[in-house]
């Protein structure tokens, strides 16, 4: 009987691999700092963040023994987490909703011509280009109870009476967060429909108008089938972004009161650092990360099926 033998490369594969290395060697060669860099900045976290979550943790976080299951079913026993995620869920679909609703007309109207609209669209980008911080610090002090502008304005306008401490009421409080995340991510949702916008080709307007469609037909008819895909990746990277942002609300609330304003990001911080629970902490990451990349890939399924029924 004849002894296996392992599978070898065929002759002509080796040496198209030997002509592909010679004729293109400093390419691959600069390409090694690229490749480098990715796998310790991305490649090396994820894979030590995966490795702690299923491994007993010491007070450094550092891994002591791999292979138990103990850090998620501590993070089971937690009665806080059911309502992080509800409100996870609700700030990051609800954020992504309110700058669908805004940021779709905005980018109809900057596809028009008017006087002014290169000023218009300078305009819009002011929130995105304003780092996040910066945002989230310049928003708190609107919303401060004492000496925010917002209170005084509302004052003036006789809306109140007393002055309101807005990040001090969980629903206020959620609200507000809720409306600087929308706020700072309108700019890239209408800038990207602008975009999506204007690449749909204006002859097939000047047919439906030969033809005696009205504005509404034109828009139901041709600019949403022709958006549909910017529409998926853009409300897509909004979610994901929602998700993570750990920014505006730690600087505006820090989570409070008591934990009304936290999202999953926030509570894995305070996990790890304030509660001293690495374990858990690193489980909750983990089943974040799972969670995106299940969504992600449901979604942009989604978004294949659509495109093939076309």
């Amino acid at each position: 009987m004849a002894s296996a033998s392992l599978p070898v490369p065929s002759p002509g594969l080796w040496r198209q691999w030997r002509e592909e290395w010679g004729e293109n060697k400093l390419a691959y060669w600069l390409l090694v700092p690229s490749l480098l860099s990715f796998a310790i900045f991305l490649i090396f976290p994820i894979v030590n963040m995966i490795t702690t979550a299923f491994s007993e943790v010491d007070i450094m976080a550092r891994a002591t023994s791999f292979g138990t299951l103990q850090n998620f079913a501590e993070l089971a026993k937690d009665d806080r987490l059911p309502l992080i995620v509800r409100q996870t869920g609700l700030f990051a679909f609800g954020t992504v909703m309110l700058e669908v609703i805004i940021s779709f007309p905005l980018a109809m109207v900057l596809n028009t011509r008017f006087p002014g609209r290169s000023l218009a669209k300078a305009l819009i980008l002011i929130p995105w280009a304003m780092p996040y911080a910066v945002s989230a610090i310049t928003w708190k002090w609107i919303f401060h109870g004492q000496m925010g502008t917002l209170n005084y304005f509302l004052s003036e306008l006789g809306i109140i009476k007393n002055y309101v401490v807005w990040l001090g009421n969980p629903t206020s409080a959620f609200a507000a967060a809720m409306f600087v995340e929308v706020w700072s991510s309108i700019a890239f949702m209408t800038v990207t429909f602008l975009a999506g916008l204007q690449g749909i080709p204006p002859h097939i307007y000047d047919a439906a108008k030969m033809d005696g469609a009205s504005s509404w037909r034109e828009f139901r008819d041709m600019t949403l089938p022709q958006m549909r895909n910017v529409f998926m990746i853009v409300t897509l990277l909004s979610i994901i972004w929602a998700f993570r942002s750990f920014g505006t609300i730690w600087i505006l609330t820090k989570g409070d009161p008591i934990f009304r304003t936290d999202i999953v990001v926030t509570y894995v911080y305070k996990l790890a650092f304030e509660f001293r629970k690495f374990g858990p902490g690193f489980a909750l990451s983990v089943a974040l990360f799972v969670v995106l990349i299940i969504f992600s890939i449901i979604y942009t399924r989604l978004l294949g099926s659509q495109e093939e029924g076309r």
